[in-house]
């Protein structure tokens, strides 16, 4: 458990840094790829604990703060989507590439929908649908695409730093 921590809060880092610095320099489409989502889901579809629904929510609060959005936005659409994530592992419980990219795209979409429902609360001349279509399907796509790479280096990790208990 410890160790699964540990890992994920490595990892955790890892998506700030790609967040912060790759992001600057890769941005297909115009779309920045929220890596510290697809760590966080890749995680969660490995491993059911619940710990990882509440470091999503840090995970969240480090994007709202990089954002420089209203604080709670992420946190809250992080915490949730991966709290739904941990009871939709039934469904792709197969470990393969094409499921794993499957799911990260339909939570990632789910995802986006959460923050753009709580963000035009807010913002009342918010236009959900248009932001949706332009930004958030397409991410999605995206994300679905860069899944199986991101898993490959969660594999490595699994091997290196949980050992046999992976």
């Amino acid at each position: 458990m410890m160790r699964l921590f540990s890992l994920s809060l490595g990892i955790l880092l890892i998506g700030v840094l790609m967040n912060i610095v790759f992001n600057h320099y890769f941005q297909p489409v115009g779309l920045k790829i929220n890596w510290m989502l697809i760590f966080m889901l890749l995680l969660t579809f490995r491993h059911s604990s619940i710990s990882l629904s509440f470091l999503g929510v840090f995970a969240g609060i480090i994007l709202d703060a990089l954002s420089h959005g209203y604080i709670g936005l992420y946190g809250i659409s992080f915490f949730v989507t991966l709290l739904l994530a941990r009871q939709l592992i039934k469904l792709f419980y197969a470990n393969t590439f094409f499921a794993l990219s499957l799911a990260v795209s339909v939570m990632t979409i789910l995802e986006g929908w959460i923050s753009l429902s709580i963000l035009s609360m807010l913002e009342t001349e918010l236009n959900q649908s248009s932001l949706m279509l332009t930004s958030t399907l397409p991410l999605a796509v995206l994300h679905g695409l860069v899944t199986p790479f991101i898993l490959q280096s969660v594999i490595w990790g699994e091997k290196h730093f949980i050992g046999d208990t992976a």
